[in-house]
């Protein structure tokens, strides 16, 4: 992962990029809510994502297909940043060789939160999970390479002890984990559900 792969020979035309002048807009809006589950977990159907259904059994099941939704968050996921190689008389030009995409560290903040929940949500860093976001639209943000609802792989989950705040910042604990560079190549937003928000597991 994050490294950029080329097909030899090039195709004979560059592919289309644009091709309509108002193009549909995306914007995912603050992330509010996580769900995790097991690496390599997946629903075959898009519809699924939407369903209160489908998201009830998952969250009540047991074993490998179980999702575990968190707390409400708070969690900025900054740009990627090059994979670079070389400098100076090292490189033609100085201009460093580009070979591919940083993993990146998304970061956030669990507010007020009993740290019993905290407790267990500690315990799955040594879980090999994957994770999706709920934004405020109660949208779901997941991968659909292969037309399936998947996960974004998640390495070295961290939640922090408490910070007990002051008079003027609350208690939190901050959490962060790493996605792989090129982790959004497939990124797709969901319609707006009316659940998502409020998921709890049973």
């Amino acid at each position: 992962m994050g490294l950029t792969t080329c097909t030899c020979p090039v195709s004979t035309t560059i592919a289309s990029i644009v091709t309509s002048v108002n193009d549909c807009k995306v914007e995912f809006g603050q992330i509010q809510k996580l769900i995790f589950w097991r690496h390599g977990q997946y629903m075959t159907a898009v519809a699924s994502a939407i369903s209160a259904t489908a998201w009830t059994a998952r969250l009540s099941a047991t074993g490998d297909k179980k999702a575990l939704v968190s707390p409400f968050v708070t969690l900025v996921i900054p740009p990627t940043e090059p994979r670079e190689v070389g400098s100076g008389n090292e490189v033609r030009n100085g201009i460093p060789i580009q070979i591919g995409t940083l993993s990146i560290k998304a970061e956030g903040q669990i507010w007020q939160t009993d740290q019993a929940t905290i407790k267990l949500l500690k315990d799955m860093a040594c879980e090999d999970l994957d994770v999706m976001f709920v934004n405020e639209a109660n949208q779901l943000g997941y991968d659909d390479k292969n037309a399936r609802v998947n996960g974004f792989p998640v390495t070295s989950l961290f939640v922090s002890d408490l910070s007990t705040g002051s008079y003027s910042d609350g208690s939190k604990n901050k959490f962060s984990f790493f996605l792989a560079g090129g982790w959004s190549d497939y990124f797709t937003v969901t319609a707006a559900t009316t659940f998502l928000l409020d998921s709890v597991n049973s």
